[in-house]
């Protein structure tokens, strides 16, 4: 019993880390597009990388600790509460 859950929270944890890992990608990817656009239309100087990466830096903090949440915290704290519930 003990090992099959051990095996299964293994597993779980590989398969989180995908969903996290591209969650991340796929929310920075947006921001990203979004801040070039404007960057394009306000005609700024500079370089346009730089500008952009010093955008996302605090934002992506926040984000980190909210994907953390809703991609490990949630999914692990429900499935004790599923298995604490049913033994």
């Amino acid at each position: 019993m003990i090992l099959g859950l051990g095996r299964m929270l293994l597993l779980m944890l590989v398969v989180l880390t995908v969903v996290y890992v591209s969650l991340f990608l796929y929310w920075r990817a947006g921001v990203r597009m979004r801040l070039e656009e404007d960057w394009v239309m306000e005609g700024r100087p500079g370089d346009r990388d730089d500008w952009i990466d010093a955008r996302i830096a605090p934002v992506a903090r926040r984000i980190r600790t909210w994907l953390i949440f809703l991609v490990y915290v949630l999914p692990l704290v429900s499935l004790s509460v599923y298995v604490y519930v049913t033994n």
